[in-house]
């Protein structure tokens, strides 16, 4: 996925979000706006689509009690939130505003107390002068003359005992679990006119309140859900979709330059689940290590002889949908490995897959077929030597695997599924120094890697034993 520089092109970020409600009619977006140019700040177009959200207004009260912005990092979301408070504490709302690392609100603090002390007269007085805002560690606040309020708190139960019309989340993907959330409910059932207002980038699977948040994004009419992400089907590199997921590129100078270097930075690493989340916004089910960077696997690439004493190693998605044999022998120092079959279906024929295995093995004089009993046990029915492979010995597969590759000592030819799945195979550790090889995306099936991993084990030996499982 080597990434192809276009330097001269003039592109410009997608400002319509990509998962949304229809865009509302009846807002205060007139009024943001105003807002907005008397803070100094010119909106970005998808800045302004957000703000439709979160003014839409029903009568004498938001549209939405819930909106969640998700959006790529260095789009803008803290510029988007400052207008919004602004403008609400000059309707004599109260707001309360959180976060898992007090960095991110005590910056946008500052800067919301300079522009009310550039405005005395809005602030709350006694004897005369001015007493807000405060800054005291812990206890930064703003309150108005109208009664509008604006304090920082803790997580988890720090918003109890607190009055609020608005309650914004910043960075929610890092809420694991709902502690603040059941504390804050309360609050706002009192308020005339509440809102919840989550802003964050995509999540992965400890993300269990924005999980929760997105899975009811089409059931909840209360909740406007609005999401800047890269389509799934879309290439890592594809800059199709950073457009897509970087609503602020062409607007914020220097942001497809930093999205490039980024890019190659985390694909030289083996990290790029952390570009999807953070720059592509998109979910991925972990953000551990990339088991074998991509380009210790690319010079691993080399034209290999005919198999000899081969093993086979299998796999099968645990929908059914998506099955890969791969097949490894040892030449030398040197483990060979090539793709035999990787195929789809809806779900897999396992009796004609399984058939076609038993001929191959047989015609190739396989030693062993390597497995996972939970999800491979009727495709290697049909062959007489298939060994599970699972618990501490796929551990020891796993890391047999990466050693492979990182000292070139496995050679492979016609495996491109298996560079394909590799992308999106991690390390789950296990132990102290062990790790499984896992997907790190849940919709992303890894078949042929994970029989590339088996069959090069077997090939790989003399191994311990292994119980026989056929």
């Amino acid at each position: 996925m080597a990434l192809t520089r276009r330097k001269s092109e003039n592109v410009t970020g997608k400002a319509t979000p990509r998962l949304s409600p229809p865009l509302p009619a009846r807002t205060l977006l007139k009024e943001f706006r105003a807002t907005s140019s008397e803070m100094g700040i010119t909106l970005y177009p998808w800045q302004e689509i957000a703000a439709r959200y979160l003014t839409a207004r029903a009568t004498d009260r938001w549209l939405y009690g819930e909106v969640a912005v998700i959006v790529a990092r260095r789009s803008g979301k803290t510029t988007l939130l400052l207008p919004t408070i602004v403008q609400r504490m000059r309707m004599g709302h109260k707001i309360i505003h959180t976060a898992q690392d007090r960095v991110l609100p005590l910056a946008l603090f500052r800067e919301l107390a300079k522009f009310f002390e550039d405005r005395p007269g809005e602030l709350l007085h006694r004897k005369g002068r001015p007493v807000w805002p405060r800054r005291g560690a812990g206890t930064e606040e703003i309150i108005l003359a109208n009664g509008a309020e604006y304090r920082i708190v803790a997580p988890g139960h720090g918003a109890r005992g607190h009055d609020g019309d608005t309650i914004i989340v910043d960075e929610l993907r890092e809420m694991d679990d709902f502690e603040f959330i059941q504390a804050a409910d309360p609050i706002l059932a009192v308020s005339q006119s509440p809102q919840f207002i989550y802003v964050s980038n995509a999540g992965e699977e400890n993300s269990v309140v924005l999980n929760a948040v997105r899975d009811r994004r089409d059931s909840d009419p209360n909740l406007a859900y609005i999401e800047w992400s890269a389509e799934p089907e879309l290439a890592v590199d594809d800059r199709q979709g950073w457009l897509q997921a970087n609503p602020a590129i062409g607007h914020a100078p220097g942001l497809m330059a930093f999205l490039e270097k980024s890019y190659e930075k985390h694909r030289l690493q083996g990290t790029l689940s952390i570009f999807e989340t953070e720059h592509l916004c998109r979910w991925v089910a972990t953000m551990r290590e990339r088991l074998v960077s991509e380009d210790a696997w690319q010079a691993c690439a080399a034209p290999v002889g005919r198999p000899t004493r081969p093993a086979i190693g299998v796999s099968m998605d645990p929908r059914g949908e998506r099955a890969s044999i791969a097949v490894a022998w040892k030449d030398g120092e040197t483990v060979s490995v090539r793709l035999l079959y990787d195929v789809t279906g809806d779900p897999v024929d396992t009796d004609r897959l399984g058939e076609d295995l038993r001929i191959t093995a047989a015609r190739l004089g396989v030693k062993l077929v390597g497995f996972d009993p939970y999800t491979d046990a009727e495709l290697v029915k049909y062959v007489p030597k298939a060994q599970a492979i699972n618990g501490g010995q796929f551990a020891n597969a796993s890391a047999q695997f990466v050693n492979l590759v990182s000292s070139k000592r496995i050679r492979w030819q016609d495996a491109e599924a298996v560079t394909a799945d590799l992308a999106f195979t991690a390390r789950k550790p296990t132990g102290e120094n062990s790790f499984h090889a896992v997907r790190s995306d849940d919709d992303r099936p890894i078949t042929a890697s994970l029989a590339a991993i088996r069959a090069a084990w077997l090939a790989s030996g003399p191994q311990p034993a292994i119980a026989r499982i056929m």
